[in-house]
Order: structure tokens, then C-alpha cells, then sequence
């Protein structure tokens, strides 16, 4: 009946439209079926109590906090007395219990949400802490919390509990992989270039890749100072144009403020990856691995003169072909034909790349089993683990995001992290 709010009204018996037989017989003694049905009411009230995973002390201190809690008299007045027809009439404290009504009861001077204690004020910050007192997750920590507890919120202070945790943050698992972003292909040659520097039979070289076309060039440094390196980058540049964009992770040749004002002269934006996350520069990086195999080649310029002109499996067509337009004149033998410039549909090109790159994402993101992570909001407290650490031992605040995708900017105990 507690989802209904009968109202007994007298109504004289000339009034009456259908006679009204019961009341003209009443019964002398209470009937065997209604005493027996006050005896099982009985009986599951006490089985749900006795169910409940508490102290008789602990009861008690319940019962005691309630008859002291206002909010909690206050929903007790209600369920004994009705609550109101529309919740705009309840207090806004109690709003969160109106939406509940249905559920909530009185049993031995206790509020209950369904068969759940519902908990005073002055205690949930304990019971919180009981409910998570073997440091399991948020799921088994709310699973315990309906065997017994309740109070509006409880299910979002238990999350919040458990993701403050700092014991819980040092032994938690690494985050699962997210869903692979793709780089989208440019809409023409060296827009956008990738750089990075490998080092093969202890010589050290420049590899930078055009987005568009896979074309890769590779230059030998002397040494790995910035001069050096920015001087190896007009070369190309001189040879290529300005790009506009360059990708490129955080080696001190590509920082500081002497590359910064490289990339003012040279009008270009320098984009770098995140420091701890070379995938982020997923382009370059591959292009290292294609560099290091030819490098290691007996003769590595005919081997990179076969890789400028093999076609690509994603697109069919070469990286010179995309590059400049032409099929270059290699050591194999072909046809004159194959060789004037002739630039191909780009629509079919930009076509099969999407094609390769959705395919490769079915792939990556089946065998990673991905998970989509929220995006995390300047001042946020969070833990953080570096690829050599074993658990989350350090701590910090996002300070902003990145240009980059899911990258951050984090205030930790020893400086600023990304």
C-alpha cells in the first residue's frame, strides 16, 4: 500500500449508491487469514533485519544518529503522513528521497530504502570508508553497499572514493589502450612532414617523412647538436619547399628557442608528440623503421631509390609518384612510357588510404581491446606512471591539454610532466 495514498472519507448511508453488506455484518472476531498474514509480515520483517550485516551496537548507533537527523525526521514525517502530490511542494534538501518515495519505509525507528538502512548524515563518511576498507573496485564496493546501505548519492561517492584512493591508484593496472586515431591523409605533398632521428652502426641520421606521399628522405648528421640539424632541414626544405606542419617528438634538437625561431623564420607550426608516448608520432616512427633497414643495406641509396619507387600497398602508387608526379628511372628496366609525368587520380588515392587506414583501426582496436577514456578537465587531481615505473607512485594536476590528442600538460612533485 506504500505506493498509494488512500483517503478515508465518511459517506452518510442514504448516500450510499451500492448496498454496503459488510458493514451491517461486521465480523465479531479478527479472522484466522488476517491474523496470519500479521504473522508473516512479521516474520519477513524479521527476516530482513536479521539479513542485515550489522552489530546490535552498531544498530543502535543507527537508530540513535537517525532520531537526531533532520533530513531523516523529516522523510520519516513524509512516508508516515504522505509526501506531498508534487515534489516542487518538498524541501530542495529532500528532493532526492521524493524521487525514492516508493521505496522508502519505516521499520523499528529506521528508514529503509527497500530492504537497505538508509544511513544519517554524520555516519557516511565512515560507513563509506567500511564499504571500501579491503580496497576493492567501485562495482564491488557498490554490490556491497546494497546489501544493506543506502542514501542518495551513495553510488557517486563510492566512485569518487575509490578513484582518490591512493593505495588503490599505486596498484591499479596500466589504462587500456584507446581507439587508434588515424592521420588523416594531407591534401598535398610536403603539407605535412614527420622527423626524427635514429642511429644505425653507431652513425646517427635525420629521417623525415611527407605525410602525403610516404616519401622518405635521409640525411647523415655529424653530430647531433640542433645547428646541425636545422641545417639538414633547410637542405630539404630548399629542395621541397616549407612545410606546414612539422611532427616531432621532444629531442633536445628539436627544442629550445633557436628551433623555435627556425620555425617562425621558416613559417611553419612545430607540433611534438608526447615524451613518454613515441606512438603519438606514429609516422615518423614507422619511417624510422623503413630507414634503419635500408640503412643497413650494402649499397642504402639504390635500396632507398627501390623504396621511393615501389608502389605503396595502401594506394597502389609509388611515394615518387605521389611526391613529384613521375615514376623515377631506377636500375630495373621499364618502358619510356612510364616515365613522363603524369599525376593520378587523387580521389581514387585518397580513397584507398581511408580504406587501409579503417582496416588497420578494425584490427589494431580488436587486438588491443580498446576503451574509450573521458577527456580529463584542467585541475583535476590524477596518478601518473612513466613506461619504466611499475606502479602509479607519482601524483600530479592537469594543468592544460595539449595541442596534441590526448595529451597533457601535468604539475607533479618534481616539475611539469607530459
Amino acid at each position: 500500500m506504500m505506493r498509494y495514498n488512500p483517503v478515508a472519507q465518511y459517506v452518510p448511508r442514504k448516500q450510499l449508491v451500492v448496498a454496503d453488506t459488510l458493514s451491517q455484518h461486521p465480523q465479531p472476531t479478527i479472522s484466522s487469514v488476517f491474523s496470519e498474514l500479521v504473522q508473516e509480515v512479521e516474520a519477513y520483517e524479521n527476516a530482513v533485519s536479521g539479513a542485515w550485516p550489522i552489530s546490535p551496537t552498531k544498530l543502535e548507533s543507527v537508530k540513535s544518529e537517525t532520531e537526531m537527523d533532520f533530513e531523516l525526521q523529516k522523510v520519516r514525517q513524509y512516508v508516515t503522513d504522505g509526501w506531498p502530490r508534487y515534489g516542487a511542494n518538498v524541501p530542495q534538501a529532500l528532493k532526492s528521497y521524493y524521487s525514492a518515495r516508493h521505496h522508502l519505509s519505516i521499520f523499528q525507528d529506521l528508514v529503509l530504502y527497500d530492504d537497505r538502512i538508509i544511513i544519517p548524515q554524520n555516519m557516511r563518511s565512515d560507513i563509506l570508508q567500511r564499504l571500501h576498507s579491503g580496497h576493492q573496485g567501485i562495482v564491488k564496493c557498490r554490490k556491497r553497499a546494497r546489501c544493506s546501505v543506502w542514501w542518495p548519492g551513495l553510488s557517486q561517492e563510492i566512485q569518487q572514493l575509490v578513484n582518490s584512493c591512493k593505495d588503490c591508484l599505486e596498484s591499479r593496472p596500466t589504462q587500456r589502450k584507446e581507439p587508434l586515431l588515424t592521420t588523416p591523409l594531407p591534401d598535398r605533398p610536403w603539407e605535412r612532414i614527420g622527423a626524427d632521428i635514429c642511429e644505425v652502426n653507431k652513425q646517427h641520421y635525420l629521417v623525415v617523412v611527407d605525410y602525403f606521399s610516404r616519401y622518405t628522405d635521409i640525411a647523415h648528421l655529424q653530430n647531433l647538436s640542433g645547428e646541425t640539424t636545422r641545417a639538414c632541414l633547410k637542405n630539404m626544405f630548399a629542395r621541397w619547399g616549407c612545410p606546414n606542419i612539422l611532427f616531432t617528438d621532444n629531442g633536445p634538437q628539436f627544442s629550445g628557442s633557436a628551433f623555435k625561431d627556425f620555425a617562425r623564420d621558416y613559417d611553419f607550426q612545430h607540433i611534438t608528440s608526447s615524451p613518454y608516448y613515441a606512438q603519438s608520432n606514429g609516422e615518423a616512427e614507422r619511417a624510422v623503421q623503413t630507414a634503419k633497414r635500408i640503412l643497413k643495406q650494402s649499397d642504402p641509396f639504390t635500396s632507398l631509390m627501390s623504396y621511393r619507387a615501389t608502389p605503396l600497398q595502401a594506394t597502389g602508387v609509388s611515394p615518387a609518384q605521389l611526391m613529384m608526379g613521375r615514376q623515377i628511372r631506377t636500375t630495373v628496366p621499364t618502358l619510356e612510357s612510364h616515365l613522363p609525368p603524369e599525376w593520378h587520380d587523387l580521389r581514387r588515392v585518397r580513397k584507398a588510404h581511408q580504406k587501409a587506414k579503417r582496416t588497420y583501426r578494425k584490427y589494431y582496436n580488436k587486438r588491443n581491446g580498446i576503451r574509450t577514456l573521458p577527456e580529463i578537465p584542467p585541475g583535476t587531481s590524477v596518478a601518473v606512471k612513466l613506461d619504466a615505473e611499475r606502479g602509479w607512485i607519482r601524483s600530479g594536476t592537469i594543468l592544460r591539454k595539449c595541442e596534441s590528442p590526448r595529451s597533457y600538460l601535468i604539475q607533479s612533485e618534481t616539475g611539469v610532466l607530459r
